[in-house]
């Protein structure tokens, strides 16, 4: 098995197309030896972007590591009571002074960032002076960390982890006074301020119940939510230490209702308003229900059912949800979609009742931000942001111009516009917005002979650099007239040997003794070409999780080949068409799900002929189009006979790198992490291969399907060194 499939590596890797790479773009030189220059990197994993650079040069070299002087707006948050906003991305940390109109690097990357891994959350108090994080120690685990934005300092919450890229663990009441987190099963509250000054009480005293953290919401800043199994407890935050020292007498909280169904906090959620006395529970992603408390003094009665339905949209499958309440407490549910022709995601918004009514759908949109005085929300389409009022539905504002990869509210009429292009303070009331950074740049110019910079954002966009705050302003130029050398050096891209550039940036010296450097030594040092594998998807019989598989793809900018088995076509017709119209190249995983080497019947040539050509006939039948002649048997379960019997019919027998792979491990509750972990060790030890995951969760007892996790699995092999590649460049 294993030298077959080295066979195929091999003779695939012939038509392997150049991979996306670190390239650098337009230079600008000036008399005094300074040089503004552009890098791009196109990778997996992450967003692509061009970032503008300055350095200055002396003895043919740059004198100090090049200075960033734009900060793509990845991820954002608000610090120290909204007077500092945060921005991160795969250089580092830099942070904007409201009061000041300055910005400043925290925390910045040496050199250039090669393996790039998309920025991993925060969750920030609502007062802006801590933080939690995850701080990685492994490829998919880490410790759990609350630190004091003020002052650095910080301890550690819990070991272990899981890495999320998604959201952390944890929950902030909302005056930031008190921390929810989730620990090996159960729930625990701190003071932060406790916490880092190793005061707080024993965490066994500080704890709330067994779940996850979908298990606790905060109706208001005096009261906690906690659902256990069927029962419904409202904690008082002023009594939460008396509970967890006398959690033993006195129960978990006071009991205000009883659910119809039992709540498994591993994969249902709820949301709670701010009177404690109406629920929205979600139960598996998928079954939503409405629910009353009508008289909360029979603790135990169960709750009034207003509406319950799960989601049976015929034209698009659901990828994700948010709730929120407007101001007469009624519920709003936003829907993610992924539409089945293949279009892109998109939003819809819904009033909950007795009924629902649809209020808003929008094409291309990304989720919600609910503005501080919670009667607003915000959300980015395409090349534009837009503000809708929360209970009447009706659009307050609207901002234009580029598109948006990020956005906070600073307060009801304020917020933080982070687009491809700038980042925009937004003021609502006068509707207008003024630039205070720049996200990236096509290129950077020297003006005058004082050193004043200027940077094209493109369709001729030109601003102007302040070299003290370190800000940016909309301006014209003259005459955008780049040049490469001043007498002294010259500049150009080069060639380079290392395989994760497409060429380095070179200095010439002129003058003296002629020599030519790097201006970075790392982009021309040989390396070896990355380990390659392919993401490979097997649809058995189950659609479970296939919207979000298709999400990341797009968001991670991965490429991933689905086989398809024939119950799965025959059974979910519109997903199947739904794969092909999003361009995912498709294989056969014949027309059953027998395994072909364990079972009683005779499996010669002519089944697996017959096998192979009825599911090419359902599969066209079905989406108009040809399965790709690559395959492999249900549970990658074949012998050299079947390989032989199917190479007869013209197909390629694909094989897992191992037979300890997800399909492998359906039936055993084998940890993600656990999975991921082996994946990459494996893999670097085979020198890459196929990474095989399952598609749905029938036949299968694991809580956790690795579909679910499936951007932290391509994190962690972006993180060991490979490259993803397609199942015929493999």
């Amino acid at each position: 098995m294993k030298k077959i499939l080295s066979v195929i590596v091999f003779s695939l890797c012939l038509i392997m197309p150049a991979a996306a790479k670190i390239s650098f773009g337009a230079f600008d030189l000036n008399s005094n030896d300074q040089v503004l220059f552009t890098l791009k990197q196109n990778m997996s994993g992450t967003s692509s972007y061009s970032s503008l650079f300055y350095s200055k040069l002396a003895d043919g070299e740059s004198t100090q590591s090049p200075e960033l002087l734009t900060c793509y707006p990845e991820q954002m948050e608000l610090l120290e009571e909204g007077t500092v906003l945060q921005l991160r991305n795969r250089y580092g940390n830099g942070r904007y002074n409201t009061k000041t109109d300055s910005f400043e690097w925290y925390e910045r990357t040496a050199g250039i960032p090669v393996n790039s891994l998309p920025v991993s959350p925060y969750s920030i108090s609502s007062d802006g002076k801590w933080l939690v994080k995850i701080e990685k120690y492994s490829l998919s685990t880490g410790s759990l960390v609350i630190q004091n934005i003020q002052t650095g300092k910080s301890a550690v919450l819990c070991e272990s982890v899981r890495q999320s890229y998604k959201n952390l663990p944890v929950k902030w009441s909302p005056d930031g006074s008190i921390l929810i987190y989730e620990k090996e099963g159960s729930v625990y509250f701190c003071n932060p301020e406790a916490v880092l000054r190793k005061v707080e009480m024993d965490e066994k005293y500080r704890k709330i119940g067994r779940g996850s953290i979908n298990a606790v919401n905060w109706a208001s800043e005096k009261n906690l939510i906690y659902i256990d199994d069927y029962l419904v407890y409202q904690i008082n935050a002023k009594e939460l230490y008396t509970l967890g020292l006398y959690s033993g007498v006195i129960g978990q909280g006071k009991a205000i209702g009883r659910l119809p169904s039992q709540f498994n906090s591993a994969s249902d959620r709820f949301s709670v308003n701010s009177s404690a006395n109406s629920f929205v529970i979600v139960q598996n992603n998928r079954l939503f229900t409405y629910l009353k408390i009508q008289n909360q003094k029979h603790s135990c009665d169960y709750m009034d059912v207003i509406y319950s339905r799960p989601y049976t949209d015929s034209s698009a499958s659901l990828i994700d949800y948010y709730i929120f309440w407007d101001a007469s407490d009624q519920p709003v549910l936003w829907l993610e979609k992924l539409p089945y022709d293949g279009s892109r995601e998109k939003g819809a918004v819904y009033k909950l009742g007795s009924r629902t009514i649809q209020v808003l759908e929008i094409e291309d949109s990304g989720r919600p931000f609910i503005s501080p005085d919670k009667n607003r929300v915000a959300f980015y389409a395409g090349a534009a942001i837009y503000v809708y009022d929360i209970n009447t539905w009706q659009r307050v504002a609207e901002l234009l111009g580029e598109k948006i990869v990020s956005a906070i509210w600073l307060n009801r009429n304020v917020m933080f516009v982070g687009g491809e292009k700038t980042i925009r303070r937004w003021n609502l009331l006068s509707n207008t917005s003024e630039v205070t950074m720049l996200s990236s740049a096509i290129a950077g110019y020297w003006e005058g002979t004082d050193g004043t910079i200027v940077a094209d954002t493109g369709s001729q966009n030109y601003y102007r650099y302040n070299s003290e705050k370190h800000t940016w302003k909309k301006t014209s130029i003259a005459n955008a007239d780049a040049k490469s050398q001043n007498g002294r050096y010259r500049i150009f891209a080069g060639t380079t040997a290392n395989k994760q550039y497409e060429n380095a940036l070179y200095i010439r010296t002129l003058t003296k003794k002629a020599v030519t450097k790097p201006l970075y030594k790392e982009s021309t040092q040989k390396t070896a070409e990355p380990k390659k594998i392919a993401l490979v998807f097997d649809a058995y019989d189950n659609a479970d999780g296939l919207s979000e598989i298709l999400s990341v793809l797009r968001k991670y900018n991965v490429q991933g080949t689905f086989f398809i088995n024939g119950e799965f076509i025959r059974r979910y017709p519109a997903e199947t068409r739904q794969i092909v119209l999003n361009g995912y190249q498709t294989g056969s995983m014949f027309f059953s799900m027998t395994d072909l080497v364990n079972n009683p019947f005779v499996v010669d040539e002519e089944f697996i002929r017959r096998g192979l050509a009825r599911n090419e006939d359902e599969f066209y039948n079905c989406t108009g189009r040809e399965l790709s002649l690559y395959w492999h048997g249900p549970y990658y379960s074949v012998n050299n006979d079947i390989i032989k019997y199917s190479a007869t019919a013209g197909y390629s027998t694909i094989v897992s790198y191992s037979r300890l792979n997800d399909s492998e491990l359906l039936d055993k509750d084998t940890k993600p992490e656990q999975i991921i972990q082996d994946y990459c060790s494996t893999l670097a030890k085979t020198g890459g291969g196929v990474v095989p995951v399952s598609v749905g969760f029938a036949r299968q007892t694991r809580t956790e399907p690795l579909y679910n996790y499936l951007d932290l699995l391509i994190c962690a092999l972006l993180d060991s060194g490979f490259e993803f590649v397609d199942i015929q460049e493999l």
